[in-house]
């Protein structure tokens, strides 16, 4: 593997039978240091398949992957409802990023100062002793960006971060993405559907359409963006 790749991705599928149309096939990709890497494609895809499968959460039903050893990775899927009836508060849960594979039964001074960076940097330290069930949308997608930031990951997977943001929060949120790769040198790889976001601020991308249709400088792509947006 490459010394500026962080996870390389050869000729994998994931097959869930009984005809499931989110299964994913043949894909390669290089995750890169210091890049935004944006997945799109419609719904049901295979974006948080591929997603899922570069995690292990699941597992590639063939093709191979490898990753830099040690790689810290910090992941937001997408936004659930049951999060808000957690009872804990914004800095409980930025807190509980910084454990990694380790639990101990307190939190060192490092860690302490960890997650304080993370929620300064993501914008939610004056929420600190809020509960979540209190939060609004924004808020809470920020507070739980702050969680994986707190971890200081080399890596970030953030599967629609600015779903059913309005424009102003999703802004904020992506500034923090860009952030984090140009003054942390952290790589993200973020579905989306924002081609705003695509076209201005990522490096890469990979047009999903269970398959790789694209891969490469959104500049270079000659297909349509209306053909790869949210389908209800």
């Amino acid at each position: 593997m490459e010394e500026n790749v962080l996870v390389s991705i050869k000729d994998v599928s994931m097959n869930y039978g009984s005809g499931r149309q989110d299964a994913i096939e043949h894909v390669s990709v290089d995750i890169k240091k210091g890049e935004i890497l944006a997945l799109v494609g419609s719904n049901g895809s295979g974006k948080t398949t591929l997603m899922k499968g570069m995690l292990r959460l699941m597992p590639f039903s063939c093709g191979e992957m490898e990753q830099k050893k040690g790689l810290r990775i910090g992941y937001m899927a997408q936004l659930h409802t049951q999060v808000r009836d957690f009872p804990a508060t914004v800095r409980e849960v930025v807190l509980s990023g910084t454990r990694q594979d380790r639990f101990l039964p307190f939190y060192t001074r490092q860690q302490r100062r960890d997650a304080e960076e993370a929620m300064e940097l993501t914008e939610v330290k004056d929420l600190a002793s809020v509960y979540l069930g209190a939060l609004s949308g924004g808020q809470m997608q920020r507070v739980l960006l702050a969680r994986c930031v707190a971890g200081k990951p080399e890596l970030l997977v953030l599967d629609e971060p600015t779903s059913a943001l309005d424009p102003r929060m999703t802004h904020q949120l992506q500034h923090v993405f860009t952030s984090l790769r140009d003054e942390k040198g952290v790589s993200v790889v973020v579905s989306t559907h924002d081609w705003h976001f695509v076209r201005e601020h990522a490096d890469r991308v990979l047009v999903l359409d269970h398959s790789v249709e694209f891969l490469g400088k959104i500049s270079d792509w000659q297909g349509r963006e209306d053909e790869h947006t949210c389908h209800h």
